[in-house]
């Protein structure tokens, strides 16, 4: 795992984490715990991952959202707790598209994702962006495809994600939905 910087302002804390298990996981649930002298000073979960299911080996990006991200000092450490399911194709289990195209266009992040899991797949479709300035996160956000309906296996969604004034010198774009 490697865990980025807080972002006290957004209550943010990123961070990068390998499936090491022999199966592909899904429904990557996050909780954190920040200790300071030895004291719990915040708690927090997590808001998604990027992808959506994990396949042996692979990386995953996330974030923590710690609610009094304030009271949280430099000093920190992060204790971190994950739950998982196996990855399947069952109705409503997370349905990871393939980000085929990610452009910044303006003030706005558009592209579009294929999906490519050999089965039928259903929205909303959640699109999530992070931005990084080296090895910095500079915004993050979630944002939701243009297509809600089923979309067949080789079938694409479109986005466009406001960046809303924000620079995105590089960036990292998820985008997942549900089997239907």
């Amino acid at each position: 795992m490697q865990v980025g910087p807080l972002d006290a302002v957004s209550g943010t804390l990123i961070f990068a984490f390998r499936n090491n298990t022999s199966d592909g996981i899904s429904h990557v649930d996050w909780t954190a715990t920040a200790r300071s002298g030895g004291s719990i000073v915040a708690t927090g979960s997590s808001q998604g991952t990027t992808p959506a299911q994990l396949q042996p080996g692979e990386v995953g990006l996330a974030y923590i959202f710690f609610e009094n991200a304030d009271a949280i000092p430099a000093d920190s450490e992060y204790e971190f707790e994950v739950s998982t399911s196996p990855v399947d194709t069952s109705p409503y289990n997370t349905a990871p598209l393939t980000v085929s195209e990610a452009n910044v266009s303006g003030d706005a992040i558009v592209g579009s994702a294929t999906n490519a899991t050999g089965a039928e797949t259903v929205g909303p479709y959640a699109v999530s962006v992070y931005c990084f300035e080296g090895d910095s996160l500079v915004s993050s956000l979630i944002t939701f495809a243009e297509q809600t309906e089923e979309v067949a296996d080789g079938g694409t969604v479109t986005f466009s994600a406001s960046l809303f004034g924000e620079s995105c010198p590089a960036l990292s774009v998820g985008v997942s939905g549900y089997f239907s």
